[in-house]
């Protein structure tokens, strides 16, 4: 039996997006379900094909969910619904906000590109969610807490950038130019 082509990419493509989901769920775990969004988002849009990167942050929020409610028993309330809800729309819009950076960076050069959409990833996933949670809430946006997520999502896409060179070398994953390059991939 022979596997054709798009099957072979089709396959690694599910294959790197799995890996990425275990690290994620991995660092979601060790965070205390404080999966790194902004970091995922700007990878995904930096290496990932524009419907990927969004089935990826969609794949990411309902495992960090399951774990949420599943494994560490998050109250079945309107509060913490409402909290995943929004989780999800800052996720989606990082990702996208990232996109746009590193479309409108990349002529900069990849390290500029590189930062700025993180930097986009990670301020609009934080003003978003800012915004649309409760004013009661506004002690999650202390410097402290929002310090101590940058961290977390800044040593999460140093992590995960090197894993992207690691199977970008093994030929999982598309290097960055060829991504780049095509950039309006659907």
């Amino acid at each position: 039996m022979t596997t054709r082509p798009q099957d072979s990419a089709l396959l690694k493509r599910a294959a790197w997006g799995g890996i990425l989901t275990a690290v994620t769920v991995a660092s979601t775990l060790a965070a205390a379900c404080g999966t790194p969004f902004a970091a995922l988002a700007a990878l995904a849009a930096l290496f990932l094909p524009r419907r990927d990167a969004f089935v990826l942050i969609g794949v990411n929020w309902l495992a960090n969910q399951a774990i949420g409610f599943g494994l560490l028993h998050y109250p079945l309330n309107w509060d913490c619904y409402r909290g995943g809800i929004n989780l999800c729309i800052a996720a989606v819009a990082a990702t996208a906000a990232a996109m746009l950076a590193q479309q409108a960076l990349r002529k900069g050069g990849a390290a500029f590109a590189v930062i700025g959409s993180f930097a986009a990833a990670f301020v609009t996933y934080e003003a978003l969610l800012f915004a649309i949670s409760p004013w009661r809430s506004g002690g999650d946006f202390a410097w402290p807490v929002v310090r101590y997520i940058l961290d977390v999502n800044a040593i999460a896409f140093a992590g995960l950038l090197l894993l992207q060179t690691a199977a970008t070398a093994v030929g999982l994953a598309v290097p960055r130019a060829a991504r780049w390059k095509d950039s309006a991939a659907v």
